[in-house]
């Protein structure tokens, strides 16, 4: 994809990115576990949220820019405590006109190359629809495995879907 931007979110940001993620909630189908309305931050709770990823050592959030918008988003949130903060959960999304495009591999290898330079973390994991292959691809392409198969995880869309918890092994 031309003129695609993988940066750091800022917190002037914060209202592009709450756009950004009640539109994907209210797409049908979409392999995510929010519903249309559910995602009701202020702009000051994300900016608090995009600024606690930044400060914390473990975790980051980036944005894939693309046209001069948000059209991608990836977080790892890394564990808080001392048992768990070798391990981060890793969240990604991309807006539908943009999918299968490249934006997510580019935050894909944003983020693992960070994580690979980062000496606190030695996991990152996430879970995935099982009806979601695109995306169940693109992860075991960075070396995520699956460790999981959740039955009936999440309900969405009059639905109960299973998913897959995968993860990665950092040796750094």
């Amino acid at each position: 994809m031309q003129n695609l931007i993988v940066r750091q979110a800022q917190p002037a940001d914060a209202i592009q990115c709450i756009e950004f993620v009640q539109a994907l909630a209210a797409e049908p189908n979409i392999g995510i576990g929010l519903s249309a309305g559910e995602f009701n931050l202020t702009e000051e709770q994300e900016v608090q949220f995009i600024q606690e990823l930044a400060d914390a050592e473990n975790s980051l959030f980036l944005v894939a820019e693309a046209e001069g918008r948000i059209i991608g988003s990836l977080t790892l949130q890394g564990g808080k405590r001392k048992s768990n903060r070798h391990a981060a959960t890793l969240g990604i999304t991309v807006a539908k006109d943009y999918r299968a495009q490249g934006a997510g591999r580019a935050l894909m290898q944003a983020a693992i190359d960070w994580v690979k330079a980062n000496p606190v973390l030695k996991r990152v994991e996430l879970n995935v629809f099982t009806g979601n292959p695109s995306a169940i691809h693109l992860y075991e392409a960075f070396g995520f495995k699956v460790e999981g198969h959740r039955r009936k995880a999440l309900y969405r869309d009059g639905l109960f879907h299973d998913d897959l918890l995968m993860a990665l092994l950092i040796e750094n």
